[in-house]
């Protein structure tokens, strides 16, 4: 739609003139040669552009110009004036008109001057559209400030409550933490005070019942039922006393006053040794259930207390879960690592791969149909002893199978700190 142009001026020929060349360039325009008909187009009518002379029959010009801003604030008012009235154009710039011309206008002038007129309307219309862009742009991002204030306080408040939870959770946890120690020290002082006075009357019981064995073999051979029960009476204490020490053990390496005295051994007659006395405790007579492989001596510096310990724990066990089935032990050297290799083997029902890791815990036992006394502590002191002494423990085992205790120690001698 081409811009609306209305031209008021009192002279016809003037306005028929500028008119005719405003319509030549396109424009679409309005005349006026009277005031009152001006202000009547203006209340009708937007008008883009208002082209006026200053004085109409007595009517001032710049009444007309306002009447037009007050319809439409950007239209673009321009003043047409004499030589005469050139300190009236001059105010009427100030008052808000865009431009004037002198009478009588050139018509390059009048076109240039209408085309900047109209031109700075549409800069205006554009100035205005872009603040107003930015306007809503700046409400809208006080409307998103706002909202990420307030849901910056809400998750400031949420973590500083978590953080309040979670600082009370902790003194609740170091709370029980420490309580716990206390207990486990309790626990270990415990066990070792009950270990130890239950060692002294312990021992004067084996004592007595020894001593009553020997009595009765010397005395009445020939009662086999009073020798069977003294026996049983012995072979109790002895369990009891195997228990015992295992308490005793535990409760020692649990407050770190067990040490090891290292010293060159040889492994192989400590297994062999080992393996015969249990051949006399547990055997049925044969001597042949437990059979030792080794190629040769094998020597490392080891406590030869703890490992006699190792070796009596780990055959003990083979024994009592091997189902009366051969047991094997193989001790060998990996030149390769320097570590010396001992292996035992039996050929029980094995254990459940979901036990294998658990039974080197503290009393953890592998499940048997078959009642087996035990505190399920051997092998978590074996295991101690071993990582004391710088090797480890494994055990390899299925279901129906048998198990094979795999021990591997430094020969060096590798004492590591025990725990507390």
């Amino acid at each position: 739609m081409p811009p609306r142009v209305l031209i008021v001026d009192d002279e016809e020929s003037v306005t028929i003139t500028m008119a005719a060349i405003l319509e030549m360039d396109g424009y679409s325009v309005a005349t006026a040669l009277r005031a009152d008909d001006a202000l009547a187009q203006i209340e009708a009518e937007e008008f883009d552009l208002v082209l006026t002379d200053l004085r109409l029959d007595d009517f001032d010009g710049m009444d007309v110009l306002a009447a037009a801003r007050r319809k439409s604030r950007e239209t673009v008012g321009i003043v047409l004036t004499g030589y005469a009235s050139l300190e009236s154009a001059v105010k009427a710039l100030r008052e808000g008109a865009y431009d004037y011309m002198l009478k009588p206008a050139d018509v390059e002038e009048l076109r240039a001057t209408v085309a900047r007129g109209l031109e700075r309307r549409k800069l205006g219309e554009q100035l205005r559209a872009r603040v107003a862009d930015l306007e809503a742009a700046n409400r809208t991002i006080n409307e998103l400030n706002e909202g990420l204030q307030d849901r910056v306080a809400r998750a400031t408040a949420e973590l500083q409550a978590r953080v309040r939870d979670l600082d009370e959770a902790r003194t609740e946890l170091q709370s029980s933490y420490e309580k716990l120690q206390e207990l486990d020290k309790l626990k270990s002082q415990f066990l070792s005070i009950a270990s130890h006075e239950l060692k002294t009357p312990l021992t004067a019981l084996l004592l007595s019942l020894q001593l009553l064995s020997r009595r009765v073999e010397r005395e009445a051979p020939q009662n086999s039922s009073l020798r069977a029960q003294v026996l049983r009476c012995e072979s109790a204490a002895v369990r009891m006393s195997d228990l015992i020490h295992a308490l005793l053990d535990v409760a020692q390496i649990h407050r770190g006053r067990l040490t090891l005295n290292v010293r060159e051994l040889d492994i192989v007659e400590t297994v062999r040794r080992v393996a015969s006395g249990l051949e006399v405790t547990h055997g049925d007579g044969d001597g042949d259930r437990i059979a030792v492989h080794a190629a040769g001596p094998v020597t490392a510096r080891l406590d030869p207390l703890r490992f006699e310990q190792i070796v009596t724990n780990l055959l003990s066990n083979a024994v009592k879960y091997g189902a009366g089935k051969p047991i094997e032990v193989r001790v060998d050297r990996d030149r390769s690592s320097d570590v010396a290799h001992l292996e035992v083997i039996d050929a029980g029902p094995g254990i459940d791969p979901t036990m294998q890791e658990k039974i080197f815990e503290p009393f953890q036992r592998v499940t048997s149909t078959e009642p087996i006394p035990g505190l399920g502590l051997g092998l978590y002191v074996v295991k101690l002893i071993v990582e004391s002494h710088g090797g480890r423990i494994a055990v390899d085992s299925e279901l129906g199978h048998g198990a094979r205790f795999v021990v591997d120690l430094p020969r060096a001698g590798m004492p590591q700190p025990l725990p507390q």
